[in-house]
């Protein structure tokens, strides 16, 4: 099946031991999820720790899409940001955050 929509993991940059060692791949998932266009995001970010680090939504759209995270994100006003088609991105987030989005 093509992947069409958005599609959001959501977890903590590097590893969850030796974190001054570690590179900034993408450690421990918290959740995933492809919300719906205009459709808030049904998780939220975890809350920030010592051991995981701060949250990031790793974010991949199969067409161009903009893209809006907070309390209550609204993709069709900023700030919203731009997600070009078949690119992940990474962004780091505050905790309780969620995503929205809608096709650009």
């Amino acid at each position: 099946m093509a992947f069409s929509g958005l599609h959001v993991v959501c977890g903590f940059a590097g590893s969850l031991f030796a974190r001054d060692k570690s590179q900034a791949i993408l450690g421990k998932i918290a959740w995933t999820e492809a919300p719906a266009t205009g459709v808030t995001s049904t998780n939220a970010a975890p809350d920030a720790n010592d051991g995981a680090g701060q949250p990031l939504f790793r974010i991949r759209a199969a067409a161009d899409s903009y893209v809006s995270i907070g309390s209550s994100p609204n993709s069709a006003a900023n700030p919203r940001f731009l997600v070009a088609a078949a690119t992940d991105y990474d962004i780091y987030v505050q905790p309780a955050d969620k995503l929205q989005w809608v096709a650009a």
